[in-house]
């Protein structure tokens, strides 16, 4: 059978009024859809974070950013090397500077010159930058919402980091990470859910282990 080949379409999960942001991550990126959330009086990025994975069409890879994304020079064709060589798996475009697990792995991993590490699936799983092949983002869109609680939360649900990265542990999908990061989060704007986090560049937990511009 012949294999399909990759259909990579592109979605900007967008919070209305950050424009500026928005443009910058556009210059570098092929045609995207921008799916923009303008329901600004109750800010929900895992209700936009759905639209963004809802109706993909013909395409056979969702590439999710966030609006305040930085992506990498040349970064499609480093994309596209990714998905093929992962075609079936869920992949991170971007690992934060904290102290957990997967940073460990990721910075032994760099060292080493590898292009992969893994998410450690009991810490956190940033999505500000992540590529799902089709079917996962078909199972994950039907199962949300969760028919039994999110244990240590409650519902309504609205970290896509923490709604993405429990699915994936219950689902067990192990999330892989691109070494260097094709991402960054400079941390130059608020967070759409926390707005009193992050937007003055200095919360290293908020920006990537290692970008690969500076690879």
């Amino acid at each position: 059978m012949q294999q399909r080949r990759l259909s990579i379409e592109y979605r900007v999960q967008h919070a209305e009024g950050r424009d500026a942001a928005l443009e910058r991550l556009l210059i570098r990126l092929p045609p995207a859809v921008v799916v923009t959330d303008r329901e600004t009086d109750d800010p929900n990025p895992m209700r936009n974070y759905l639209r963004c994975l809802a109706d993909p069409g013909d395409a056979t890879h969702l590439c999710v950013l966030q609006d305040d994304a930085v992506v990498c020079a040349d970064f499609h064709n480093r994309l596209v090397e990714a998905v093929e060589d992962k075609p079936d798996d869920l992949i991170s475009l971007f690992v934060a500077s904290l102290p957990y697990k997967t940073r460990i792995d990721f910075l032994r991993a760099l060292k080493r010159r590898e292009r992969w590490s893994p998410v450690y699936m009991n810490g956190i799983t940033h999505v500000v930058g992540m590529v799902w092949p089709v079917a996962a983002a078909e199972a994950f869109v039907e199962w949300f919402p969760p028919a039994k609680p999110i244990p240590g939360t409650r519902a309504p649900y609205r970290s896509d980091d923490m709604v993405v990265g429990y699915w994936a542990r219950i689902t067990k999908r192990q999330i892989w990470a691109t070494v260097p990061c094709l991402v960054e989060h400079p941390d130059d704007v608020p967070s759409v859910a926390q707005t009193d986090r992050g937007g003055d560049g200095l919360d290293r937990g908020r920006m990537a282990i290692h970008f690969a511009d500076t690879y």
